[in-house]
């Protein structure tokens, strides 16, 4: 394929903006790396490998600022080493190597893993490379780093921040951060958690396992997002910004005199998120607190983290026909133990303390159809404790084995009074009252173990896992669970790989999760599911690469969930009559992905993938999609890096969601989710550009969320005519938002 041609206005842009230092500007390798901030470039070095009067040699003509660089260094016997899309380390260049000879370094330990998705795009299934740094140009990440992840196959999302990954339900995904499971770290909890907790400053990686994933992760059996925090070994770098939706603040950086390092973010929201779903929602507020400081040893480190959330929501207006109020706080701290024995042998033991606290409030009044309100109050806390070890006995063979014990506890206390007309109540199969006041205090100490080994022969991989899970309730006795887990690679060639997964997981009710509103009396039984997962990846250049994946998730035992049959916007779900219990007797999730990357030039990337699925609950009556199948989903982003401005584009298309038919005479429900919305479109756009200042950048974030103003709908509100007649109403997902920020970061000169 050729190369892209360039607007003449682009090219120009580009000759002024990208043109060689002159000779003045660049006389010492230091100012040269200096330089590179401005283009969006970050270099880590030390004043001892490049001292400040370290002379650069004159500049070839024609070279990029990036280029002139590498020779500089080159000509003192330095190279850069890249570490991330656009950030490099300062290292000694190695001695010429001697006659070429067979590779036998070890493949990389995160190789073998199907299923496994990086933003940075290090890893084998992975769709696609981000040209600039981390997850900044998919358009919608700016305020939100999991937003990113909706440009990885096998994830469908609506409004929500929270993905379903692979037909799971959104409390079946592992998120963790720096090693930590948070257990809820979302803001605007029971409002369909539109934007996560974890401030994109604060994160170096995302990865995400959709299926497959080893036995090291427990506790959720539907995907992993793993997160990995930012971190500098010199210097550091500061960053103030505010955009539409939240303002905030980040540092990351290493002590100069201690072997300290920092990583520390903290916003707060500056703008209703909620009102472009719905007009006079209200002005909920967030705020969020994150930070690490590590503390270097002769043979490992200390780490002390923490996250904080706190949410203040009001939401509707006296006149409306629901309003709901809410505050939630949740708190988390974490000290963790890093240590290496020797070459081969380390370990990282943590220890974690979150506690929760939260309060909501509704009212429902619609005459005719259904009135009332709630009020529920519930605090949660829990203690962890986990121990990992990783034994490299063999440059071919590694062995990780390790421990988990945790004491939760919950107290809930729930009032509910709702009254349904009785023609509303006939229709959807409930009585004319609703109410109830249950309170319950459910406690669970859990405890796991878990060990793996990984082999590598010349061509092959295979790590095999076990992992034990114990649960003992004071409301619902004793659990336990065996789940093996088996995943292979074979190299084809060096351009070609195949795998496969199939393993058993496991996962126990958190007492968080306590169904208060139906008033649950016992613990649920584990779910418990198997994962079967075959793929291939093809990588014809290091331009290009191709993946395609099938796999079946099917869960043999499972827990009851609630869902809304009509609105799943409803601010109180809980008092609607469209609200069910779903108890299936087992559920299957099955699909074949592909995916692709591929880099156009060094400025111009694209990625795609295209998705078929299907998700379905099983019961004596037969099978029901659930309320989030996604038979058929295409994507498609694209992003074009110039020296200082960056612009990308994100087009998302699937067919519409399940939706339960409605007729109005009389007044029935039809079949759940026998009938679909309209085909489902949105199209993202994204722009920044770079002003560097004398002591850092000045950067301005321009996104745009269903840019062509699509009308997605996605919901049937029942309602009443004057006439006492019943009539319907449809809403529809999130129309355009425009979201504009800025951004001033400044780092350290040495």
């Amino acid at each position: 394929m050729s190369r892209p041609r360039v607007p003449s206005l682009c090219l120009l842009a580009w000759l002024v903006l990208c043109a060689p230092l002159r000779a003045a500007e660049a006389v010492t390798v230091d100012s040269l790396l200096r330089a590179l901030g401005a283009q969006g470039i970050d270099v880590i070095y030390s004043s001892e490998l490049v001292p400040p009067g370290l002379v650069a040699p004159p500049p070839r003509a024609g070279r990029s600022p990036l280029e002139q660089a590498m020779d500089a260094l080159a000509a003192h016997d330095l190279r850069l080493e890249p570490v991330a899309p656009q950030k490099y380390v300062v290292v000694r260049a190695p001695a010429p190597p001697p006659a070429p000879a067979v590779d036998t370094a070890p493949l990389q330990e995160i190789s073998v893993y199907a299923s496994r998705y990086s933003i940075e795009g290090r890893v084998v299934a992975e769709p696609r490379q981000l040209s600039s740094s981390d997850i900044d140009v998919v358009p919608g990440s700016h305020d939100d780093a999991l937003r990113a992840l909706k440009s990885l196959p096998g994830m469908a999302s609506n409004v929500s921040g929270r993905p379903y990954i692979r037909g799971s339900l959104e409390d079946d995904v592992l998120v963790r951060y720096d090693g930590i499971t948070l257990l809820d770290p979302f803001h605007l909890k029971n409002y369909q958690s539109l934007i996560s907790a974890i401030d994109p400053a604060a994160v170096e990686r995302i990865e995400v396992f959709s299926g497959g994933f080893p036995v090291r992760y427990g506790t959720r059996s539907g995907g992993v997002i793993d997160i990995t925090p930012p971190s500098r070994s010199a210097g550091y770098e500061n960053r103030v910004g505010a955009s539409f939706i939240s303002a905030g603040a980040s540092s990351v950086g290493s002590a100069e005199r201690w072997p300290l390092e920092w990583v520390a973010a903290i916003r707060r929201s500056t703008l209703d998120l909620l009102e472009p779903v719905e007009e006079g929602f209200g002005q909920p507020q967030f705020s969020d607190s994150l930070g690490r400081l590590r503390y270097r040893t002769d043979h490992g480190a200390w780490t002390l983290g923490w996250l904080v959330l706190d949410d203040r929501i009001e939401l509707g207006k006296d006149e409306d026909a629901e309003t709901a109020q809410a505050r939630y706080r949740d708190e988390y701290l974490w000290l963790a133990r890093d240590h290496e024995f020797g070459k081969q042998l380390r370990m990282r033991a943590t220890a974690v303390l979150t506690g929760s606290e939260r309060h909501r409030d509704g009212e429902l009044d619609q005459p005719g159809v259904a009135v009332g309100n709630l009020a529920e109050t519930s605090e949660f806390a829990r203690m962890e404790l986990s121990n990992v070890w990783t034994w490299e006995r063999r440059d071919d063979v590694t062995d990780t084995f390790g421990g988990e014990f945790a004491a939760s506890d919950a107290e809930y206390a729930y009032v509910r009074t709702a009254d349904y007309s009785p023609a509303v109540a006939a229709a959807f199969g409930r009585p004319v009252d609703n109410d109830l006041s249950f309170g319950a205090h459910p406690r669970v100490f859990t405890y796991a173990l878990h060990a793996a080994e990984r082999r590598r022969w010349k061509s092959l991989e295979a790590e095999l896992g076990l992992r034990l899970d114990g649960e003992h309730y004071n409301m619902g006795g004793d659990h336990t669970q065996i789940s093996p887990r088996l995943n292979l690679r074979y190299d084809v060639n060096d351009r070609l790989r195949v795998y496969t997964s199939v393993g058993r997981f496991s996962q126990a009710q958190h007492v968080e999760e306590w169904r208060i509103e139906e008033a649950q009396q016992t613990a649920d039984a584990a779910q418990v599911s198997t994962h079967s997962i075959v793929g291939v990846t093809w990588e014809p250049d290091s331009a290009t690469r191709w993946g395609v994946e099938a796999y079946t998730k099917r869960w043999t035992t499972i827990s009851p969930y609630l869902d809304s049959q009509l609105d799943p916007l409803s601010l109180t779900p809980d008092l609607q009559p469209d609200r069910i219990r779903v108890a299936p007797d087992e559920s299957e999730a099955s699909g074949l992905e592909l995916n692709g990357h591929h880099e156009f030039s060094e400025r111009l990337t694209a990625w795609g993938t295209m998705s078929w699925a299907r998700v379905a609950d099983d019961s004596p009556a037969g099978d029901v999609v659930r309320s989030w199948d996604q038979s058929l989903a295409l994507t498609l982003g694209a992003s074009w890096q110039a020296s200082r401005w960056n612009a990308s584009m994100f087009g998302g298309w699937h067919r519409g969601w399940p939706r339960t038919p409605l007729t109005l005479d009389p007044l029935a429900l039809g079949e759940r989710n026998s009938d679909r919305w309209r085909d489902f479109f949105t199209f993202d756009l994204r722009g920044s550009y770079v002003w560097p200042q004398r002591y850092g950048d000045f950067s301005l974030v321009l996104e745009i969320t269903n840019a062509t103003s699509r009308s997605n709908p996605c919901c049937t509100v029942l309602e009443t005519a004057p006439d006492g007649s019943f009539t319907t109403s449809t809403d529809h997902w999130l129309p355009t938002i425009v979201n504009l920020g800025f951004s001033y970061r400044w780092r350290s000169r040495d």
